[in-house]
């Protein structure tokens, strides 16, 4: 008969299993979108993330990735700007010695034409262009304390504040290459404009943006700027423009087998986490079983016999003295 106060086993439950994934997955989809949360309030853009599609940015001939330098399948932070003076160009950090991704100045994402229907650009700002009040000729503030070693004009009588022929960087990037800016074509007919020119640190030349007949070559407008790059995730980017058929060049070998060797990791590492936890609990219940199940068997020699108990309290009382 059973006890009224006995309990009855509790029986497993049929929906444990559902409810320990739906539990996990609520805690993972929490952690993400608070990291995005934390990158919108960073950035002040969403999304905060672009894919970089080209190896315009890239530090290598053989199409060799490096973590620090933006590459193709790149995912990088943007940090929205609210002014010119919000960037730094490669001057400015040439005479500062401030450097992102492995040279001087920001990096900076821009729509060309400020059109938000084209693939925005990431490439380095160079120098900052101010159109002077004559409209035929630029000025360029970093240039002032930087030597005419790092820089030169076509024109010898241009100065910083007045430039009208064509302005060469000396020594840029990896390859230390000098970089011509035509000055001529951003003047056209009395119509300069203040802005940026870029560069992709891969490429030979500065950005071109030509508004067509009537309008000319320009630089870029602070109005097209996105913002600026702010760190980077390597190769995960790679998977979107595979799905989206977006890769524009040959993706570096050594990006595609990080990837797959990153994903791999994230995929085994809690698996082998959770076999090894289950194997320390299973050692751990045996050893408490096997210590319970000594604790219940006692020696023999520690057995207590009552009547040689008895026997021997007897021994012990002193004899009965008898009367005479």
């Amino acid at each position: 008969m059973v006890p009224k106060n006995a309990k009855k086993a509790s029986k497993p439950k049929k929906h444990g299993g559902v409810f320990m994934f739906a539990r996990d997955a609520a805690v993972a989809l929490t952690i993400v979108a608070a990291i995005l949360v934390g990158m919108f309030a960073y950035t002040g853009l969403w999304p905060p993330l672009v894919v970089v599609e080209s190896n315009s940015m890239m530090h290598s001939e053989d199409n060799v990735s490096y973590v620090g330098v933006i590459d193709t399948g790149d995912l990088v932070l943007v940090k929205k700007i609210e002014r010119a003076s919000d960037i730094k160009t490669y001057m400015d950090g040439y005479a500062s010695g401030y450097k992102t991704y492995g040279d001087f100045g920001d990096v900076i994402i821009y729509e060309k034409d400020g059109s938000s229907t084209s693939t925005p650009i990431i490439h380095r700002a160079m120098i900052y262009l101010e159109a002077n009040p004559d409209g035929q000729s630029y000025s360029a503030p970093a240039l002032e304390n930087i030597p005419k070693g790092k820089w030169i004009t076509d024109v010898s009588d241009d100065a910083w504040d007045h430039i009208t022929s064509t302005l060469t960087i000396i020594g840029v990037g990896y390859r230390g290459i000098d970089v011509p800016i035509d000055i001529t074509n951003l003047l056209h007919g009395g119509a300069a404009e203040s802005g940026f020119i870029t560069k992709g640190d891969h490429n030979q030349m500065v950005d071109v943006n030509f508004g067509g007949p009537g309008v000319g070559y320009r630089p870029i407008d602070v109005s097209w700027v996105v913002g600026k790059a702010r760190g980077e995730i390597p190769w995960f980017g790679l998977l979107k423009l595979w799905s989206t058929g977006t890769l524009n060049s040959v993706a570096p070998e050594n990006s595609v087998r990080n990837l797959w060797i990153t994903i791999a990791i994230i995929v085994i590492a809690p698996i082998i986490v959770d076999i090894s936890m289950s194997m320390i609990e299973r050692r751990k219940r045996r050893r408490w079983k096997e210590a319970a199940d000594k604790m219940k068997e006692e020696p023999s020699s520690m057995r207590k016999d009552p009547d040689a108990e008895d026997a021997s309290s007897r021994a012990a009382e002193p004899p009965e003295t008898q009367l005479r």
